[in-house]
């Protein structure tokens, strides 16, 4: 099943080269970030969930934790450059069959994040057409933005750069201005209460801290594009570095000021009348044009997260393919753009048909397409990080290579503890994130889907240890691996 009847060429199976700085490298980090979004949707559901007031310092503490796992991730993408980020680095720290395992959760992961988000920009463009009297159902808005996604995703990447980054800038002002109007409207100055340690405690607390790291989501994506990356050893630890503080910045921030808008007593109650608060407190506040403003900048927030992913989802596809670990067309780039245009073809399909069944069986986009979705990737990606923190730990257990004791030993290990407490408590109260009732059946079954992948993935490559050696061995290596497979393959193939 994943043997092609030809290999692809090396020129088929190498992408662009230093066609990215740190910049476009951000610009794909913080837009799969959905900042807008976070603040939008997820701040305010955090509040109501939590009924807290303690999320600026829950973000704090999140930050903190992701920043001391990039610390070690960005200095082993010094040595291991591949477009399977989490999948080359647990394969190279841990072991093969652990990141062939890996490598299946990835795929899923990211692949229900970036269809999930179809779920959301089809509401939000339709309500935005409605104010233009244009009454169109949110699957038709949704398959435009997905033919528009498509043909983007076959384009050069930096491309996709160039129109993320006009999207982010937008995106990133109008985020500050409404925060800056919360403070100048404060209802009783800045809430310091906001980041006492008091404030978190209890089941909701911990969900609140899961949640979080959703929002963070995509800070790990510029080793996705290290090998289209310029002065590929500086500029992925600096764009992912920055990505996590510039969010950390916004997130505090535009929590806080929802805060001192409303009022630390009342936040709470507020959230859970209005889910668009952030929007009705920028009509309020700058008159009822920002409102309306305000959502039509998060269609393009959306649609601009829906491009990054997808695009990390295609590099992810396009890595296993390469690698013979999946179906070797996905290994396949375009010959005038070097993107992987097979992957993203392949992306497009997946999600085109999600889509067209969501419509067609009447399911409730927001909901069961948007939010469900989007968390069960996220505990998927949560999960993969936290194994990649360890995967960190261990390679550099073996070889410090030259890297000082704190980036190779001491930050590594601290993300570990960290991150596993943090998925400790996303599975623990993933019911509390869902919104349904402990012991149904979802909080359940998406814990055991995950699982049952990383089994299937593992299975998968105990089989290729044993029937396809050379494959095997190749695993982790990018570039490197394609070329060696191209070269050993065909005499296998013909026996296989």
């Amino acid at each position: 099943m994943f043997t092609p009847s030809s290999p692809p060429s090396a020129v088929q199976a190498v992408l662009a080269r230093d066609k990215l700085g740190t910049l476009s490298l951000l610009h794909f980090s913080l837009t799969a970030a959905t900042p807008l979004t976070v603040i939008a949707g997820g701040v305010v559901v955090m509040f109501a969930l939590a009924g807290q007031i303690g999320i600026p310092l829950g973000y704090l503490i999140i930050a903190v934790c992701l920043w001391l796992f990039s610390v070690g991730y960005t200095t082993m993408s010094r040595h291991i450059t591949n477009a399977g980020a989490f999948y080359a680095f647990i394969a190279r720290g841990i072991g093969r069959i652990p990141g062939v395992a890996a490598a299946w959760v990835a795929a899923t992961s990211y692949c229900a994040m970036q269809i999930s988000l179809y779920g959301l920009l089809g509401l939000t463009a339709q309500s935005v057409l409605a104010r233009m009297g244009i009454d169109w159902p949110w699957w038709v808005c949704a398959l435009a933005a997905w033919l528009l996604i498509g043909l983007l995703g076959t384009r050069a990447v930096d491309i996709n750069a160039k129109v993320l980054a006009i999207l982010l800038t937008i995106e990133i002002a109008v985020i500050l201005l409404f925060s800056a109007s919360n403070f100048a409207n404060a209802a009783d100055g800045v809430p310091l209460a906001a980041m006492s340690p008091s404030t978190l405690g209890g089941e909701a607390a911990g969900a609140m801290l899961a949640l979080a790291v959703t929002g963070f989501i995509g800070f790990e994506s510029p080793t996705v594009y290290g090998e289209e990356a310029k002065d590929r050893r500086r500029t992925v630890a600096r764009a992912t570095l920055a990505t996590v503080g510039i969010l950390a910045f916004i997130y505090i921030a535009s929590s806080w000021s929802i805060i001192a808008a409303v009022g630390a007593d009342g936040v709470v109650d507020a959230a859970i009348a209005d889910p668009s608060l952030m929007f009705t407190l920028a009509g309020d506040q700058l008159g009822a044009p920002w409102a309306i403003i305000g959502e039509v900048m998060l269609l393009t927030s959306v649609t601009a997260a829906a491009l990054s992913f997808h695009n990390t989802t295609a590099r992810y596809l396009f890595a296993l393919g390469r690698e013979h670990v999946a179906p070797a067309w996905l290994g396949r780039t375009s010959p005038r753009t070097s993107a992987p245009v097979a992957a993203s073809l392949t992306q497009t399909a997946v999600s085109g048909a999600v889509i067209i069944a969501w419509a067609a069986l009447g399911l409730d986009p927001r909901v069961h397409l948007f939010y469900y979705m989007s968390t069960s990737a996220g505990i998927g990606l949560l999960a993969l990080i936290a194994t990649c923190a360890v995967a960190v730990v261990v390679y550099f257990a073996r070889d410090r290579r030259g890297e000082s004791l704190w980036a190779s030993r001491i930050a590594p290990i601290l993300s570990v503890i960290a991150l596993l407490w943090v998925l400790y408590l996303s599975i623990l109260h993933f019911h509390t994130l869902l919104g349904v009732e402990k012991g149904s059946t979802l909080p359940v079954l998406v814990p055991i889907l995950f699982a049952g992948l990383a089994i299937l993935g593992a299975g998968w490559g105990a089989f290729l240890k044993s029937a396809r050696p050379q494959v095997y061995a190749g695993i982790g290596h990018g570039a490197k691996a394609a070329l060696i497979t191209a070269k050993a393959e065909p005499a296998e193939v013909a026996g296989v």
